[in-house]
C-alpha cells in the first residue's frame, strides 16, 4: 500500500540534513587543516570559495539535468559525493588533493539540492513539507561541526574517515525510502520562453537580497560577538541559538504559507527581520541574542515559501526553479559579502551590517510586487 503523502516527506529532510550536516565540516575542521597543511588564511579561504562557489552555481544546471533524468539518482549520489568527500579531508595528503575533494563535495551539493525539492511531495500543505526539507538541512549544519569536532578532539583527524559508516547507514536508508517511478515532465520549456519567467526572477531578486544580508550576519557573527567582549562560548552559543531560531522559521513560514498564502508570509517575514536585525545591532547581551534569533527565524520563514511560489509558477521545472532560487540566489548574495568585509574593515563591523540590512527593502517591496496565490 503506497504510504500516505505527509509521511514521504521525511526521507528528503534526513537526505537534506545528511547532505549539509557533512558538508559543515569545512568550516570545523578548517584550523586544523591550516595546520596540518601548512597554508595561508588567503589558500584555506579558497578552498571555502571552491566548494560554495560549485555548490550554489552549479545548482542551476544540475537541476534541469534532475528535470530531464529524474531527480533520485541526483538525490542519492550528491550526498555521497558530500559525505565521502568530507570524510577523506581527514586524510588528505596535500592542498591539491583538499582542493579536489572540495570540487566533489561542491558537486555532490549542487546536485542533491534541486533534486530534493523536486522530491517534496505533492498535494495540500506544500509549503510545510518544504519547510520540513528546508528545516533538515538547517539542523544539519548546526549539528555537523558539533560532530565532527567531538571526534577530532577525542580521537584526531585521521579518525574523521570512520564518519563514512553512519553516513553509508543513513545512504543506505535513503536508498530504499526515496521516492521512484519518475516520469520526465515532457512539458520541459526553455526558462527564457516561459510566460512566468519575470515573476520566477522576481522572486530570485528577492531572494537574492535576503541572502546577501543572512550570509553577511552569519559568516561575521562570531567575529561581531569576539569585539563585543563576548567569550568564544557565547559566541558558539549564538551560531547555535542562529541555526536553530532559522529551523524554526522553515517549519512556521511554510505552514503559515499554505494557511494564508505565499506572498503573505513572504512580504511579512521579510519585514519582520528588517526591525529584527537593527534592535539585533543595536542592543547588548541576552536581549540583543533573542532579536538574533528573530532575526534568523523571521529570514528563514522565507526560504521554503519562496520555492515552493516559485514551483507553483513552473511545476514542469521543478529542478530548474529550485537551482535557481536555493542555489544562484545564495551564490551570488555569498560573492557580495565580500564587499561587506571590506566596509567593515572602513566603518566598522556593526556598522557594515546596519548598512548591507537595507537590501531588505528592496526584498520585501519584491515578494510585495508578487500575485496573491
Amino acid at each position: 500500500m503506497k504510504p500516505p503523502e505527509k509521511k514521504r516527506v521525511w526521507p528528503v529532510a534526513l537526505a537534506h540534513g545528511l547532505n549539509d550536516g557533512y558538508g559543515a565540516f569545512l568550516s570545523a575542521l578548517m584550523p586544523v587543516l591550516i595546520e596540518r597543511l601548512g597554508i595561508s588564511l588567503t589558500l584555506a579561504g579558497l578552498l571555502t570559495s571552491v566548494r560554495s562557489g560549485l555548490a550554489s552555481f552549479g545548482q542551476w544546471p544540475l537541476g534541469l539535468a534532475a528535470d530531464r533524468f529524474g531527480p533520485r539518482i541526483f538525490a542519492l549520489l550528491g550526498p555521497a559525493l558530500t559525505v565521502a568527500s568530507m570524510c577523506l579531508l581527514g586524510v588528505v595528503p596535500s592542498y591539491l588533493a583538499a582542493a579536489v575533494l572540495l570540487i566533489f563535495a561542491g558537486l555532490g551539493t549542487a546536485a542533491f539540492h534541486p533534486a530534493g525539492a523536486s522530491l517534496v511531495p505533492e498535494g495540500g500543505s506544500r509549503g510545510l513539507r518544504m519547510a520540513i526539507f528546508s528545516a533538515g538541512g538547517t539542523l544539519g549544519v548546526a549539528l555537523g561541526p558539533i560532530l565532527v569536532t567531538q571526534v577530532v578532539s577525542r580521537f584526531g583527524l585521521s579518525a574523521v574517515p570512520f564518519l563514512l559508516i553512519p553516513g553509508a547507514f543513513v545512504l543506505l536508508l535513503l536508498g530504499l525510502t526515496l521516492p521512484t517511478g519518475f516520469l520526465p515532465d515532457q512539458r520541459l520549456t526553455s526558462f527564457l520562453n516561459h510566460p512566468e519567467r519575470g515573476r520566477v526572477l522576481r522572486l530570485w531578486g528577492m531572494g537574492m537580497f535576503r541572502d546577501t544580508v543572512g550570509t553577511s550576519v552569519s559568516g561575521f557573527l562570531a567575529v561581531l560577538w569576539a569585539r563585543r567582549g563576548a567569550s568564544l562560548t557565547f559566541a558558539g552559543l549564538a551560531l547555535t541559538v542562529y541555526a536553530l531560531a532559522g529551523a524554526l522559521g522553515d517549519l512556521c513560514g511554510g505552514r503559515l504559507s499554505d494557511r494564508y498564502g505565499r506572498r503573505e508570509i513572504l512580504a511579512g517575514a521579510l519585514l519582520l527581520a528588517i526591525p529584527a536585525l537593527y534592535l539585533f545591532l543595536l542592543t547588548r547581551g541576552s536581549l540583543s541574542l533573542a532579536f538574533l534569533a528573530l532575526f534568523s527565524f523571521a529570514s528563514a520563514a522565507s526560504v521554503p515559501v519562496t520555492v515552493v511560489y516559485g514551483q507553483e509558477l513552473m511545476p514542469e521545472s521543478r529542478g530548474l526553479v529550485s537551482g535557481l532560487l536555493l542555489g544562484l540566489a545564495w551564490g551570488v548574495g555569498s560573492l557580495l559579502v565580500t564587499g561587506v568585509g571590506a566596509l567593515a574593515d572602513w566603518i566598522g563591523l556593526e556598522e557594515a551590517l546596519g548598512f548591507v540590512g537595507l537590501a531588505l527593502l528592496p526584498a520585501a517591496f519584491l515578494a510585495l510586487s508578487l500575485p496573491r496565490r
